[in-house]
């Protein structure tokens, strides 16, 4: 099996299609140029854990109203 990117469209493959064909046709295909041969290896994907990392909040925080106290009985106001 070769693998192809096919430049042009050709049965059921797409250009820019990236296929395994058998040898003969494949051959066929790059001989027409219908198809190169893909020489890319398989890209390994790779992950990276980040450590654990603290942030200040500096989110500023929404204050209520300020109640203001009654006072217990009418009489202790007017002192």
């Amino acid at each position: 099996m070769t693998k192809l990117k096919m430049l042009r469209a050709f049965k059921n493959y797409r250009a820019g299609q990236v296929v395994e064909i058998p040898g003969g046709l494949a051959a066929e295909l790059i001989a027409k140029r219908f198809a190169v041969e893909d020489r890319q290896q398989e890209l390994i994907e790779t992950a990276a854990i980040e450590p654990a990392t603290e942030t200040a909040d500096a989110t500023p925080k929404r204050r209520g109203r300020r109640a203001i106290p009654k006072p217990d009985s009418p009489d202790a106001a007017g002192r």
